[in-house]
């Protein structure tokens, strides 16, 4: 899927901004599966892609895929606005780019799934990426997400996936939280005052301390070994 998306961007100015979103895709759900099986290779499967993350992805997909091609039908001046595929360029692999971080950092303390029992060595994290945001795997994919429905100038698609998303991690956030605070007590108590969550509004902060510029030199400075 990647290697298609990279040879229509390349080759098909009509189609270059279909091709990058073949791109986005292939290139977020093979490093969902290599980083899985790189770090937790006991949890491997095909699973481990996300292709079949739930009945809602695949309708997302499918909007977006209907929402493309009724503008290209019927207003093709909108898909004709290159500068919000390139933004949507930027935002989408920026957010790959910090999902992918937060993940090869935090190594075999990254689940798919929210972990309900702490095992024995699962630590706590918080430097790197996550000096910046608590939830930086979230955050990458919100934007990720985002992102790519600007990158097919879908502006239905683009406010209902930004939307859907933010409900979506303000849910799994609270969940996930509540585990890691049984986990890790005060520590975390602490750490979660001190840190967004890393999507504007969640936690009901919009312009987060965390993310000064002394917290991101530290953060993609020389990274100790904590992680959640």
């Amino acid at each position: 899927e990647s290697r298609g998306g990279f040879q229509i961007a390349l080759w098909s100015d009509e189609w270059f901004h279909v091709g990058v979103y073949l791109l986005s895709l292939g290139v977020f759900h093979t490093f969902e599966f290599f980083l899985t099986a790189l770090w937790n290779s006991e949890t491997l499967s095909y699973n481990s892609y996300l292709l079949n993350h739930s009945p809602e992805y695949h309708y997302a997909l499918g909007g977006s895929i209907v929402e493309f091609v009724i503008e290209a039908l019927l207003f093709p001046s909108i898909n004709k606005q290159r500068w919000i595929t390139q933004l949507g360029i930027l935002i989408a692999f920026t957010g790959q780019a910090i999902r992918t971080i937060a993940m090869w950092e935090a190594k075999g303390n990254f689940t798919h799934q929210i972990a309900e029992e702490r095992k024995d060595d699962h630590v706590l994290v918080t430097d790197g990426i996550y000096r910046m945001c608590r939830h930086p795997s979230y955050c990458g994919w919100f934007w990720w997400a985002l992102g790519t429905q600007l990158i097919l100038v879908n502006p239905v698609c683009a406010v209902a996936y930004a939307l859907v998303a933010w409900k979506f991690f303000r849910i799994r956030i609270k969940i996930e939280e509540e585990f890691l605070v049984q986990f890790f007590e005060d520590d975390y108590l602490r750490y979660r005052t001190q840190v967004w969550s890393g999507i504007p509004g969640i936690d009901g902060v919009w312009m987060p301390s965390s993310l000064g510029l002394s917290t991101v030199f530290s953060a993609f400075g020389v990274a100790s070994q904590s992680r959640a």
